[in-house]
């Protein structure tokens, strides 16, 4: 009977430690994300979680006391328990991004694209603010006679110091360097596959500039529609009636868009309409529209909006590569989800 106790005891071990972290969670074409490698992601992802959750609690001790500040920090600190609470919802994120990350990895290797051990290396040095040996600070003058302190120089055996300082934070969570430099990685892949984009997206863009009132009802919108005709101010009805508190009080004001920024309906209303021609009522997941359109014309994209377009390039083509590759998940990646170690208030 104890060869027996011993012999299961031997083969869950095995199975625990040698067999299912080389299982795959996930097959994508001819790759594959094993259990350890999903395990270590989630965990990493957890740490993450946590850290932002201690350092938001940090700041608002200090500054809770205004109202405003309070009511922002509570609502992240809020979002972020949730999402401990909720290993599972953390668990289908991180399978997702990674199978983006795979589908990434194949078609970086397709095109040429690489990341070197010494460039994930260079990249956590300076995540921890170590660009290389430095010399100590040259002493400001004397004042009063006392002279001013001298700054230590940042050496690598103190950034050493510091990396291992941090890996064992991230292990007690039961992450390891390994998942670390995999997560880099998979950041840098990305970056220079989107660089690749960039032949891709104009500098110009077709741009909608617009306003709109949201209400709940489209009767609603059809009575405010009519006052406007009858001479009433948008600016006024909309800073009254208007749902979208985001801008509301600038008379809906939208600015300037391209496709791609509005959900569809709203979308092809504002690039259909005449310029100074008011749209609407459009249905929306929202609720209903007026649209009123004040411009439409090609416009040079701004760098942040350069960089948004090239951005919205690449997610479109993962999108388009996630429906045609050949993609399997596990059913039992459900019951490898890790819980984190620590939780706030727990």
């Amino acid at each position: 009977m104890t060869a027996v106790v011993v012999g299961l005891v031997a083969y869950g071990l095995v199975q625990a430690f040698f067999v299912q972290p080389n299982q795959p969670i996930a097959i994508i074409g001819e790759g594959e994300i094993t259990t350890a490698e999903f395990q270590g992601r989630v965990s990493l992802a957890q740490w993450n979680l946590t850290n932002q959750f201690t350092n938001l609690q940090q700041a608002l001790q200090i500054l809770g006391d205004d109202p405003e500040t309070f009511s922002a920090y509570q609502s992240q600190l809020t979002n972020i328990g949730q999402q401990l609470a909720n290993p599972l919802f953390i668990g289908s994120n991180i399978l997702d991004l990674l199978i983006q990350e795979q589908l990434i990895e194949q078609e970086a290797g397709r095109r040429g694209i690489d990341v070197s051990e010494a460039e994930i290396d260079a990249f956590i040095e300076e995540s921890l603010g170590f660009f290389g040996e430095q010399d100590a600070a040259t002493p400001a003058p004397a004042v009063d006679g006392t002279p001013s302190p001298i700054a230590t120089p940042y050496t690598r055996e103190l950034f050493e110091s510091n990396f291992e300082a941090y890996l064992t934070n991230i292990g007690a969570f039961g992450v390891d360097e390994a998942t670390l430099r995999a997560d880099v990685r998979a950041r840098m892949l990305r970056e220079r596959l989107e660089a690749d984009f960039e032949d891709q997206v104009d500098e110009t863009q077709d741009q909608v500039w617009a306003r709109h009132i949201l209400v709940e009802e489209e009767q609603e919108a059809a009575d405010l529609l009519a006052r406007v005709e009858e001479g009433e101010e948008w600016g006024d009805l909309a800073s009254e009636y208007s749902l979208d508190e985001s801008n509301k009080e600038q008379g809906g004001n939208l600015d300037w868009f391209g496709r791609g920024r509005m959900v569809e309906a709203f979308e092809e209303a504002a690039f259909g309409g005449a310029i100074g021609e008011i749209v609407g009522p459009v249905e929306t997941d929202f609720g209903w529209h007026l649209i009123e359109i004040l411009g439409h014309e090609d416009r040079e994209l701004s760098a942040s909006a350069y960089r948004l377009a090239v951005s919205q390039a690449l997610n479109t083509w993962i999108a388009e590569a996630r429906d045609s590759a050949a993609i399997e998940i596990m059913d039992y990646w459900v019951d490898r989800v890790p819980s984190p170690p620590f939780r706030p208030g727990g």
